[in-house]
């Protein structure tokens, strides 16, 4: 009998098992905490007068994960009644510290990009800063993006 041969009918069980060995060793990415759908919507100003302007509501989308860093992609961009494609954003990225801190860059065509420092609780992303280059962004501290739940 050829031993070769009986051998090499178990090289694809030691690969499988050697793929379940390493992906239970695997540390899990900090920047787990991002993967989702996430949600901003502007606090409401009320108004005595009628308006059609809603503020301002953004998603983003997080989708690839790299140890402390995610990226993802703007999926919704609606400044008061007028959208903004989403092509109109770069890759949205950003890193997770140890703690709760969070840096997210919104690269912006023909403008500078965002930049929004925050801090995770949860499903809650609160902004701690907002700039685009020099000038104050369009996210004012103390609000937040929310993770959006699926549905089951």
């Amino acid at each position: 009998m050829n031993t070769s041969s009986r051998y090499e009918s178990l090289l694809p069980l030691v690969v499988f098992l050697g793929a379940c060995a390493a992906s239970i060793n695997d540390p899990v990415a900090p920047s787990l905490v991002m993967l989702g759908e996430w949600s901003y919507v502007s606090p409401h100003v009320a108004s005595a007068a009628p308006t059609l302007n809603a503020g301002l509501r953004v998603q983003i989308g997080i989708d690839s994960l790299d140890g402390m860093h995610f990226s993802g992609h703007v999926t919704l961009w609606f400044a008061g009644d007028v959208g903004i494609p989403p092509t109109a954003f770069g890759r949205v990225s950003g890193t997770v510290d140890g703690g709760n801190g969070v840096t997210l860059v919104i690269p912006r065509a023909n403008e500078h990009a965002l930049m929004i420092m925050g801090e995770l609780a949860g499903d809650v992303l609160t902004v701690v800063e907002c700039h685009a280059g020099t000038e104050p962004g369009p996210f004012a501290a103390r609000t937040a993006f929310r993770r959006l739940k699926e549905d089951s």
